[in-house]
């Protein structure tokens, strides 16, 4: 079954990368068929393997040389990777159904604010009524009422307070990430972003590689915390309570 939740994990990996190229630009998912970004060239089922493409094709394109993104083995991985840690933690249950969706949901949020700068609304919508649906199943409407409003707070207060340091994507993806996580993840997810956000930085201040008004894209970091509270957070609040009574 790791094997599977593997196989299962590249080959979304593989959707995942058509969302994050065409989502921010307004493009249907199921738009027209794989073209290379480069010459336009249609690709063939052989190019689109997920990974094994890009190890045959060494990076490049078969028709016009050009370099593939890095982005997309990694994406594939990623997802992989994800999905058998889902499905170890949680076996054929519900929860690893939901963790699969959440999971995907925060890759392509994360990419898609690392590569093109936002979060669409095509994305967050459908990831807000995803987790208030899918709640029924798991915390219950309440709880993922609660943790979308509470987390949506916060954000947006962080949004007035910077003056625009904070878009409305980040927003709307704390959101969807409450949904799933209820007002105790919620609260968990935004002190791990936050310190996770500032340590970077920090570092690029440091280095000189941003100054103190630079912009940082904050979804990866919100993301990765959401990912880290859904899997590990009764962990995580554990390891609090026995550090500290």
């Amino acid at each position: 079954m790791i094997c599977i939740a593997g196989l299962t994990g590249l080959i979304t990996g593989y959707f995942l990368n058509v969302l994050i190229h065409r989502l921010p630009r307004g493009e249907l998912a199921v738009k027209a068929g794989n073209r290379c970004r480069k010459c336009g060239h249609k690709l063939k089922t052989i190019d689109l393997i997920p990974v094994f493409s890009y190890i045959f094709l060494k990076g490049r394109c078969r028709y016009c040389a050009k370099k593939i993104p890095l982005t997309y083995p990694l994406v594939e991985v990623l997802t992989a990777a994800s999905f058998v840690l889902v499905y170890i933690k949680w076996g054929i249950t519900v929860n690893t159904l939901v963790g699969l969706i959440f999971t995907s949901l925060l890759i392509v949020s994360s990419f898609t604010d690392i590569q093109e700068g936002i979060i669409p609304d095509h994305l967050t919508y459908p990831g807000i009524i995803a987790g208030f649906i899918l709640s029924f199943f798991t915390i219950g409407f309440k709880e993922a009422s609660g943790g979308a409003f509470l987390l949506m707070s916060i954000y947006l207060a962080a949004a007035l307070i910077s003056g625009g340091g904070m878009g409305g994507g980040d927003i709307k993806l704390a959101g969807a990430i409450g949904t799933f996580t209820g007002p105790t993840g919620a609260l968990m997810v935004f002190i791990l972003s936050s310190i996770a956000g500032g340590t970077w930085a920090l570092y690029l201040i440091a280095s000189g590689r941003a100054g103190c008004k630079t912009p940082v894209k904050f979804g990866p970091f919100m993301s990765l915390a959401a990912w880290i509270v859904w899997m590990y957070g009764s962990e995580i609040l554990k390891l609090y309570q026995h550090m500290w009574m």
